[in-house]
Formats: C-alpha cells, sequence, structure tokens
C-alpha cells in the first residue's frame, strides 16, 4: 500500500509538469500562428510577381531558373526541426522522410534546431552550417543573413539545387513532414508576353527578378520555420494531453489496486480479531 501512495503521488507530479508544458505549447502556438498568418500574403505576392517577370523574358536567361551544370552533383536541404523534444513523432516523421528521399552521399545538410543537428550528425551526414535557438525568435532579418549566405555556397557550385524540409501545420491535430524545391525555380513554362499584369519594371524584367529571388528564398524559409514552430507546438500539446491522459488512467488504476489492497488488509484483520475472540 505504502509503494502503491508513492507511485500515485509520483505521477500526479507528472500530471502537474505535463498540464503546465500543454499550456505553455498552447500560448506559444498561437503567437506562431499569427505571425505566420502576418507574412504569408507578402510573400505569395512577391511569387506572383516573379511568375509575372519570367513569363516576360526568356527563362533560359533568368538566373536561379535554369538548372546548374552539376559542378557538385549534390542538394543543399536545409532541415527545419526543434530545440526541444517531448513533441511526440514531429520530428521522428521529418527525419524519416528526409533520409527516406535522399542518397547520403550526395546530400549537403544545414540543421536547424538542436534535435536535427544532433540526428544529423549522429548519422554522418555531411554539414554545410548549423543553427539552434532560433525558431522561437526568429525574424526576416536573421532570415536574410542565412539565405545569403546558402546562395553564396549555391553560386559558388557547392550545391546544385536546394530543398527545404520542414513540418506543415495543417491543423491543431494533425501535422505533416513535407519537403519543397526552393532553386533552381520551376515555373513550369511560363509563356514569354503572356502576363496579365499591367505593370512596368524599372530596370529590365530580368534584373528586377534576379534581385527579388533572395527575397523569395528568405520568405520561403522564415515561412518554413514559422510553419514548423507553429506545428512542433501543437505536436508538444498533443503530446502533453495524452499524456496527462494516460497518467490519469494509471492513477484510477492504482487508486483501485490501493483500495482493494485496503479492503483486503482491514478483512485480514477483523478475521484476526474474531479469530483470536472465538479462540479465547
Amino acid at each position: 500500500m505504502s509503494d502503491i501512495k508513492r507511485r500515485i503521488k509520483s505521477i500526479e507530479s507528472t500530471i502537474k509538469i505535463t498540464s503546465a508544458m500543454k499550456l505553455v505549447s498552447a500560448a506559444k502556438l498561437r503567437k506562431a500562428k499569427i505571425k505566420f498568418d502576418s507574412v504569408k500574403p507578402f510573400f505569395a505576392e512577391i511569387y506572383e510577381n516573379m511568375v509575372d517577370l519570367a513569363s516576360r523574358v526568356d527563362v533560359q536567361q533568368l538566373r536561379y531558373v535554369h538548372e546548374h551544370k552539376k559542378a557538385s552533383n549534390k542538394a543543399l536541404y536545409i532541415v527545419v526541426g526543434g530545440d526541444r523534444g517531448l513533441a511526440g513523432g514531429f520530428h521522428l516523421n521529418l527525419f524519416k522522410k528526409v533520409v527516406g528521399t535522399v542518397d547520403k552521399k550526395k546530400v549537403v545538410t544545414f540543421p536547424i534546431g538542436k534535435i536535427a543537428i544532433s540526428f544529423f550528425r549522429k548519422n554522418g551526414f555531411e554539414i554545410l552550417s548549423e543553427l539552434s535557438g532560433i525558431s522561437e525568435e526568429i525574424t526576416p532579418e536573421k532570415v536574410y543573413h542565412i539565405t545569403a549566405r546558402v546562395l553564396r555556397n549555391y553560386d559558388y557550385g557547392a550545391f546544385d539545387e536546394i530543398y527545404l524540409a520542414y513540418t506543415g501545420f495543417m491543423s491543431t491535430l494533425s501535422q505533416e513532414p513535407m519537403i519543397k524545391k526552393i532553386l533552381p525555380l520551376d515555373f513550369g513554362s511560363p509563356k514569354q508576353g503572356g502576363s496579365k499584369r499591367s505593370l512596368n519594371y524599372d530596370p529590365a524584367p530580368g534584373a528586377v527578378f534576379a534581385a527579388i529571388v533572395p527575397q523569395y528564398f528568405a520568405g520561403m524559409l522564415y515561412g518554413g520555420i514559422v510553419e514548423s514552430f507553429a506545428a512542433e507546438q501543437a505536436a508538444r500539446s498533443n503530446a502533453m494531453e495524452s499524456a496527462t491522459g494516460n497518467a490519469e488512467e494509471i492513477i484510477t488504476d492504482l487508486t483501485l489496486k490501493y483500495n482493494r489492497a485496503r479492503q483486503f488488509a482491514v478483512t485480514t484483520e477483523i478475521i484476526e480479531i474474531v479469530s483470536g475472540g472465538a479462540a479465547g
């Protein structure tokens, strides 16, 4: 009975922790969703302008649209993870998707978040750079510094393609690992002269296009980091809710066992008293 009481007390302490973590994650999730929703229209407009620009010139003359000459035969994967665990299958699902997609010998990684850094180090992947502790307080300025460094390496031929791997926020109950190709850009087959926008560009459309590609790249990365952070908080909130429910079920079961043990002890004591009285 003493062991059961100690275990019940320990699990009650765990419930306090998981409940608090759920509340914290829910608060962070609300902030992350507001941030993500506020930037989507801006970067959607940038993309529309890029498609418009591509329709006005020969895409083969546009920087970042045509394929590299395969100087390195490698691809860069920017993998956005988190800095903390206890988020259910959030990280495992993302890493499984990346590992199942790539050829380890033809990949350079850029892990973001302590969990992602630890995974790719442990599994022997080539790492271009790594960052941690930025997801919650990420700003466009920080992202521009990251993308500028990545684009320099891309221009030098360190890798031929750039992909972004992150976890998409579908809903509070659903998060989905995603991989998006960033560079080289692919607009399908935009037709020259087929623009529907009445915009004039100064300088030439090709020059404007080259100037806004880094902003587009930064927007994709910024949106991926913010969305991934929101998905992480949702996953952690769900995991903590599940853990709290499981702990409450264990306490119910242990309480039942405790009551049975107590009833057995009382019954045994009564029998001993009755037996002793009869013997006297």
